[in-house]
């Protein structure tokens, strides 16, 4: 099935584009696109997107599907479906 992921900030820079579609199995979840991601993009792309452990997202980094950050939705095992979009961006922190 085909989805569409888009990159902001740090990211984008490593995998040299702002968004692109992806072919991932009909029963993929967040994990295996990352896991598909990290083996496109290589350690650079993990050092910004996960922990050390590769399991879990870095701090000050979000992935969302379709607008809804992944922890409003069932973490690294959210199910994706056909046409989904995955967004992969950083968290700004800041204050004045």
């Amino acid at each position: 099935m085909k989805l569409k992921v888009k990159y902001l900030g740090p990211v984008a820079l490593i995998v040299k584009k702002r968004e692109e579609e992806l072919e991932v199995s009909s029963s993929a979840s967040i994990d295996e696109l990352l896991r598909k991601l990290s083996s496109l993009y290589g350690k650079e792309f993990d050092s910004e997107v996960l922990q050390d452990d590769g399991e879990n997202i870095r701090t000050g980094m979000a992935v969302t599907v379709n607008g809804k950050v992944i922890g409003q939705l069932d973490g690294m095992r959210t199910r994706l479906k056909m046409g989904d979009t995955i967004a992969l961006l950083p968290l700004f922190l800041g204050g004045g």
